[in-house]
């Protein structure tokens, strides 16, 4: 596992999408992890949309390269970010961010889950509501972010997990 402190509880951190793409605030994300020295998976649903995302971290933002490979590529450990289509720590990775929404069964691999929520779906609201709840249930401390008119992020709920 790559965990920095393996006594501290994962954090979970919602945000809910109001004006930004998806994949613009997963290569924003991705762009400020790497930044900070932070090894990092990007969870994606299966080979081809993994596909997808090699090709979009080659050019986003425009000139601009994210270093990154493919977790059945050869050299996996190599990568500072890796995009998998399981959840996995082969890259030490300690943040993992998905692509789509699903419930990590293990978040304790990692020191943080990023899992992004479309705002104007109230089917995919209700789901991540179920996925909070059960990631707290998991002892994770949560965090639960909105984006504004602005553009701008704003918490909106913070929960500890409970010893």
């Amino acid at each position: 596992m790559a965990r920095t402190d393996k006594n501290s509880p994962t954090t979970v951190r919602f945000y809910q999408l109001g004006i930004s793409t998806l994949e613009s605030a997963i290569t924003t994300i991705l762009n400020k992890a790497h930044a900070q020295g932070i090894r990092s998976t990007l969870l994606t649903p299966g080979t081809d949309p993994s596909k997808y995302w090699d090709s979009q971290l080659w050019y986003s933002p425009p000139d601009s390269f994210l270093p990154h490979g493919i977790d059945t590529n050869p050299d996996p450990e190599l990568q500072p970010l890796l995009i998998a289509s399981k959840p996995t720590d082969k890259n030490n990775a300690t943040l993992i961010v998905l692509s789509t929404p699903k419930l990590i069964e293990k978040p304790q691999q990692f020191d943080m889950v990023i899992d992004f929520v479309d705002g104007s779906n109230p089917e995919a609201l209700n789901a991540s509501r179920t996925r909070y709840k059960k990631y707290m249930e998991q002892g994770c401390n949560m965090e639960y972010w909105i984006q504004g008119k602005d553009n701008k992020w704003s918490l909106k709920n913070k929960s500890v997990a409970k010893d």
